[in-house]
């Protein structure tokens, strides 16, 4: 009997790494067989992001690419861009059909990909269930949905609406069935995870009631917005099986540029509350966004940037080149020159590699708890500190994959970090 395949390319945010697991899930259980992207396979799905011109772009290339891989030549799209831009995408060749956010746990149904005339409706169960990490090792648990926000440059509250919780006792719930999987480290993600309550529930006791559960794993949390970090989810950081990780977004090292922004904090806030941190956990990884080239950023606001990434040494900077966004309020403002926003993105990019080096370098020599991955062809180490670590003896480490192990920090480079698994 032929066995169907299906594949998923994920763009964007670990929210939509997530709900590629769940895509992945209903179709796992309608009966195909899922093979890596670039495979050829019956039904390609691209979920793609938006959150830039740029990210469309390398959507509309992946969605030409993956019909080259797809059996009938034309792949599924789903995911951000389709809330922006679904009569464009349906009207490209390579297309078949586009759903948005909200089709997504039904997919594998409204596709067309199995057939419901027969009156058979448990299928349209399997958008509950919970999904299990997809080609990877770590689970992704979404936790929130939505933002309510009114930053100047970004379309997501457009696209992914007003937020919403998940309720605590079905993320507990999808917590214990990922243990029981023996997934080795739980990531909880969405949209604005520090806005998430459910009842009396915050993000810090949801956390509290997920790391009482029995079995060897650890909870890593994604991005925070600064002015949702609060003391009791600081103090949550520091649990044995909380990861020494959190990302705060900055975008701006000038409080004219963060009004402009409509970002709702000081730089002088950001500051002390990164300070706040780091008294407490001296080796906890920070990292942050940053916007280069924002329409009102003035060579003395872009000075401070440079200065305040130097100033508080995070563990690493996703950098972004501004370019206007049809449909958020920076796109009526007149952009840069692009060739002052290439120079400054460079500048920032040298001092943000110095940076992320000087971090990593602390931990020359010492041992961290580590999830052991398959990365490509080799295999990989990844720190409760978010230390990506290349491993020597690839068959004893290949025999931890999916563990959590201590690991020897042997080597610190620029270009990578080498180690050991301690025997």
């Amino acid at each position: 009997m032929y066995e169907k395949t299906f594949s998923i390319k994920t763009l964007g945010c670990k929210c939509n790494q997530y709900e590629s697991a769940q895509i992945a899930s209903q179709f796992l259980s309608s009966g195909f067989k899922a093979v890596p992207f670039g495979s050829p396979a019956d039904i390609v799905i691209i979920n793609t992001c938006t959150v830039t011109d740029k990210s469309n772009k390398k959507c509309r290339n992946y969605i030409r690419q993956g019909s080259k891989f797809s059996k009938t030549g034309k792949v599924i799209v789903t995911g951000c861009m389709v809330e922006t831009h679904k009569d464009e995408l349906d009207a490209m060749n390579e297309v078949q059909a586009s759903f948005t956010n909200m089709q997504k746990d039904q997919l594998v149904i409204l596709s067309g990909a199995i057939d419901t005339d027969n009156g058979d409706t448990s299928i349209s169960t399997i958008a509950n269930a919970y999904a299990l990490p997809f080609m990877r090792t770590r689970g992704y648990i979404k936790i929130q949905d939505g933002c309510d926000g009114g930053c100047s440059y970004c379309i997501v509250p457009k696209v992914r609406g007003n937020p919403t919780s998940r309720p605590v006792d079905d993320i507990v719930k999808h917590a214990q069935f990922l243990i029981e999987c023996n997934c080795p480290e739980i990531v909880l993600t969405g949209i604005t995870i520090g806005k998430y309550q459910y009842n009396d529930d915050t993000l810090a006791s949801l956390i509290k009631k997920i790391i009482t559960l029995d079995g060897n794993f650890r909870v890593r949390v994604t991005s925070v917005e600064p002015t949702h970090l609060s003391e009791e989810l600081i103090d949550i950081l520091k649990h044995d099986k909380v990861c020494k990780h959190i990302h705060l977004p900055l975008q701006s090292g000038s409080d004219p540029v963060l009004r402009h922004m409509n970002r709702p904090y000081s730089v002088d806030f950001y500051t002390k509350l990164i300070d706040t941190i780091r008294t407490s956990m001296p080796e906890i990884a920070i990292g942050t966004d940053i916007i280069v080239g924002y329409p009102s950023e003035t060579e003395k606001d872009f000075e401070a940037t440079l200065e305040l990434v130097q100033r508080l040494s995070f563990a690493y900077v996703h950098q972004f080149s501004y370019s206007p966004r049809e449909g958020t309020l920076s796109s009526n403002y007149r952009p840069l020159p692009y060739d002052i926003i290439h120079a400054r993105a460079q500048r920032l990019r040298d001092v943000a590699r110095e940076c992320s080096y000087q971090y990593r370098l602390q931990f020359l020599n010492t041992i961290r708890p580590a999830v052991i991955e398959k990365d490509g062809d080799g295999i990989t180490a990844l720190t409760d500190t978010y230390l990506k670590v290349a491993l020597e003896n690839y068959h004893y480490s290949r025999s931890k994959l999916g563990s959590i192990v201590p690991v020897m920090i042997t080597s610190v480079s620029e270009e990578k970090i080498e180690g050991s698994i301690e025997l």
